[in-house]
């Protein structure tokens, strides 16, 4: 299901107009696809699980997922360019004006101080990756260098036992 969002995405940003909505049906489900101005919302249903997908084409930006935990440090200044829930694992992708080593640097003080435990990091040059772990949480941090900032994708997930 999940590369059929991919080609959902390309599709909607092709046909959808300002403000439209469209169901899909498919083998495993429903995909219902609504756009308002620069804003394309995805929510995806099938037997098992529900998956809700937000992504916009501008600096407005869309919300974080209503159960992003709070804990989480969020960089000043940074937009939500794509939000996405699947049960209770999140993934969000924040557009910052930080350069990829300042993102490094501000998520390493600011997790450690919200009581996250930094599992493990890795510095590619072209990108750096950090995991961190609180409680039964986890979480995946992949950041790298865009033009005139940084994106840092965030993936949050509650540990399966």
């Amino acid at each position: 299901m999940k590369n059929s969002l991919i080609i959902l995405c390309v599709f909607s940003l092709l046909v959808l107009g300002c403000g439209e909505k469209t169901t899909v049906s498919t083998p495993k489900g429903e995909i219902k696809m609504t756009q308002k101005g620069d804003a394309i919302t995805f929510e995806m249903k099938d037997k098992d699980e529900k998956t809700n997908v937000a992504i916009s084409g501008s600096d407005k930006g869309v919300a974080l997922p209503d159960k992003f935990p709070s804990d989480f440090p969020i960089m000043p200044g940074a937009i939500v360019k794509v939000a996405m829930t699947t049960g209770d694992d999140m993934s969000v992708q924040f557009s910052v004006k930080a350069s990829q080593a300042d993102a490094v640097k501000f998520y390493e003080e600011n997790l450690k101080a919200k009581g996250w435990k930094i599992e493990g990091s890795m510095n590619t040059g072209a990108s750096s990756m950090m995991s961190a772990k609180k409680g039964n949480r986890e979480c995946i941090l992949n950041m790298v260098t865009d033009k005139g900032g940084s994106i840092v994708q965030v993936m949050v997930a509650s540990e399966k036992s």
